[in-house]
């Protein structure tokens, strides 16, 4: 008698499996592409504020202007194969937060330099998950000391 009701319990599990995997699997999926996205925005955040970095090293320096700071990071994001598409802005401010009308070339020992780019990232997953599509928009920023 049990082995009758052993071989019906079976049948009717046959398709248990399948129904919790795919139960289970676009949560899954959400996770896994969610955090890869996750990642990858990061790392382009990284680089932004590394190529940031590098521009207000150049723009501490006596003698440089915004074209040197602005080549500096452009030669900085193509180094890593960052895509095109950012923007960058080049400030000068005084110890008292003003912002000096001269730019680099007015800078004087003291002021703080500031740096920011700018990038779009654009969202692989929405070809795969809908919902996840779209740019974001990630800022770069470094201060330094004018020497």
């Amino acid at each position: 008698m049990t082995l009758i009701f052993a071989r019906q319990s079976l049948r009717d599990r046959k398709g248990q499996a399948i129904v919790e995997f795919a139960l289970v699997l676009p949560v899954f999926m959400l996770m896994l592409f969610g955090a890869i996205e996750f990642g990858r925005a990061y790392y382009d955040l990284h680089l932004l504020t590394t190529s940031a970095r590098e521009g207000a090293r150049v723009g501490v320096l006596p003698g440089k202007v915004e074209t040197d700071v602005q080549n500096a990071v452009s030669q900085f994001l193509q180094s890593v194969s960052l895509s095109g598409g950012w923007t960058q802005a080049v400030t000068v401010k005084d110890v008292s937060g003003t912002t000096r009308t001269g730019g680099l070339a007015a800078a004087i020992e003291g002021d703080r330099v500031y740096v920011t780019v700018n990038y779009s990232f654009h969202v692989l997953a929405g070809r795969i998950l809908p919902g996840f599509t779209g740019t974001v928009q990630l800022h770069g920023k470094c201060v330094m000391r004018h020497e």
